[in-house]
């Protein structure tokens, strides 16, 4: 199921870069919200089901993450530099600093500290990078480092995941910033990567009695944060509303999704699909914005799609899968 989910949630945020509100919330945080918790999810299984369980060790896990974030990142990055370099769309200045961090992506999570680093585009409103939406593919793979340090010394993922949930708490106050710290930096949302690490537990049955109060305790606290700061009081931080909401519908949704072994057609298709629709849209609208094309209709949104579908299925069959092979034999 989880693969479905996935492109849907890769969807939604295809969507929320065309304009797309619910209720003028950004539907694109709702579903990042919910691919952090996918994350943990996703490491936790590969660590103590495959790598761990087989006595494998934890640098191949890090070399498997590499190959599964890395090779399509860089194949649609080279699509979009060489559409940038033919057609000079968005001023673009290409300087070996910013491009390599582009390719190196955990820069780009901190691109609110160093903008000028990154930039690519420099005249288009905001000045973008290769793939602006790869800024969340920084976090991932910085947890990624993480999280198997957190799973063998559980009190510290413990001490972390309130620690990190505090920073979310504080920013949601308007303490600290409130789109960075709640949203966008791990020391704000490492708790929301631990939150599927602890489903992924509780499917395994392999959760500790303080690991799993711990959950029930943090998700009740968001629950009656959503009620009393959103809908009564509504008062909340730049996207207070969509993280919690995320929070709140993405972890019994990914828990099923979890313990759900249905064996779906597509399943895993849709799966491989979502990560290069996620990586690619930008592109198509910067191409449709190039040739003309007005957004803000049907048409505009089915051209993007086919697009999207076109780079992502060409990227599955020529890269995904020759590099599958070689993840799988790992």
């Amino acid at each position: 199921m989880t693969g479905y989910l996935r492109f849907f949630l890769a969807y939604l945020v295809l969507l929320s870069h065309t304009g797309f509100r619910v209720h003028g919330m950004n539907p694109g945080v709702f579903a990042v919200v919910i691919f952090y918790i996918l994350a943990g999810h996703v490491v936790t299984h590969l660590l103590l089901d495959i790598f761990w369980k087989r006595g494998k060790s934890t640098l191949l896990f890090y070399l498997d993450r590499i190959l599964r974030i890395y090779p399509l990142y860089f194949y649609v990055s080279l699509i979009t530099l060489i559409f940038l370099a033919v057609t000079s769309f968005g001023g673009p200045k290409f300087s070996l600093l910013n491009i390599a961090n582009n390719f190196l992506v955990i820069p780009l999570n901190y691109y609110m500290f160093i903008q000028d680093n990154l930039i690519i585009l420099t005249s288009t409103k905001p000045p973008w990078w290769l793939i602006p939406p790869a800024w969340s593919l920084g976090a991932e793979l910085q947890v990624y480092i993480l999280l198997p340090l957190l799973i063998k010394i559980r009190k510290l993922g413990l001490f972390l995941l309130f620690g990190s949930f505090i920073v979310y708490s504080l920013a949601n106050l308007n303490v600290v910033h409130s789109d960075y710290y709640g949203y966008r930096l791990i020391v704000g949302t490492l708790f929301i990567f631990m939150i599927g690490s602890f489903l992924q537990k509780i499917a395994n049955k392999k959760i500790t009695s303080l690991e799993f109060f711990s959950l029930f305790f943090i998700y009740i606290i968001c629950v009656a944060w959503f009620i009393y700061f959103v809908v009564v009081k509504h008062t909340y931080g730049a996207y207070t509303r969509e993280t919690l909401l995320g929070i709140i519908l993405g972890t019994p949704v990914v828990y099923w999704a979890i313990i759900n072994k249905k064996n779906l057609p597509f399943n895993r298709f849709l799966g491989s699909l979502s990560y290069g629709v996620f990586l690619s849209h930008f592109l198509s609208i910067w191409l449709l914005e190039y040739i003309g094309i007005s957004p803000n209709n049907l048409y505009y949104l089915l051209l993007i799609t086919i697009i999207v579908i076109l780079i992502s299925v060409i990227g599955v069959f020529l890269i995904e899968k020759p590099i599958e092979k070689i993840r799988f034999n790992l």
